[in-house]
């Protein structure tokens, strides 16, 4: 086989194989010689079957060996599992009981806290109690000092009312003998007008009293029932009812002048 000058051509390059022509010359290669056969003995027979033998129990030795070898490796897997097993068991263990130690501790730290919050608490109220306790003394106590002041003016104040009522009747009696007087001196028309107004303003003063008796008896009344229940009057309630009653006693005090 042999090649032509190269030709030039588009997108590459090309070549003309020959191909050389067949030929009748064949060289015979020489054949190996035959091997001599040995002849087969009983010791060549003993010997094979001896060195069989011999590499069946090296493969069987190297066998047992090698499954010895794979039993140590696997004792020695398990035993490194056992002991991985242990040692998490005692760390798991050791978790577990440190946990609960600590639970432990946060409750009874809990259960501290609580109780001391029950104490406060308890501390608390009684101080509470005690507050209230000495409160409603005060109160009651300022009750009873506002009542006793308060009835202290009050008599002060009736017995300035009788005086004036005394007053006036005293006024009565000079202006009824002032007026016999001038009804002697002048006649009996005058006298009888006198005598009218006179008796107008007797009747007038009466009405004076008896509403101002019938206002003292309710007074006393409400005093009566405001004592009952002092524990649960207010300061403003009791000016309250103090600013009526002074109105009251103003009217009074002003209604005899008229």
């Amino acid at each position: 086989m042999s090649a032509e000058k190269a030709k030039q051509s588009t997108g590459g390059v090309a070549y003309d194989v020959i191909l050389k022509p067949a030929s009748s010359d064949l060289t015979i290669k020489p054949g190996s010689p035959p091997k001599e056969q040995r002849a087969i003995t009983q010791e060549a027979i003993a010997d094979k079957l001896k060195k069989a033998q011999e590499r069946r129990e090296s493969i069987e030795t190297q066998k047992l060996e090698q499954l010895q070898k794979d039993r140590e490796r696997a004792q020695q897997v398990l035993q490194k599992a056992q002991e991985e097993n242990t040692t998490f068991s005692k760390s798991t263990q050791e978790k577990l009981r440190r946990s609960l130690e600590l639970n432990k501790e946060n409750r009874q730290a809990q259960i501290k806290a609580l109780q001391e919050r029950l104490r406060e608490h308890r501390k608390k109220v009684a101080e509470v109690c005690k507050n209230s306790e000495s409160v409603s003394k005060d109160l009651e106590e300022k009750i009873n000092q506002k009542f006793e002041k308060y009835d202290q003016n009050r008599r002060a104040q009736m017995q300035s009312l009788l005086e004036r009522l005394r007053e006036h009747d005293n006024h009565i009696k000079e202006v009824n003998n002032a007026c016999e007087t001038m009804y002697k001196a002048s006649g009996e028309k005058i006298g009888e007008k006198v005598l009218q107004k006179m008796e107008t303003a007797v009747k007038n003063r009466e009405g004076v009293i008896k509403a101002i008796q019938d206002r003292l008896l309710e007074h006393e009344k409400r005093i009566e029932e405001v004592r009952k229940n002092k524990l649960s009057v207010h300061d403003d309630d009791d000016d309250d009812d103090y600013n009526y009653d002074d109105q009251n006693d103003n009217e009074e005090s002003a209604a005899p002048s008229s």
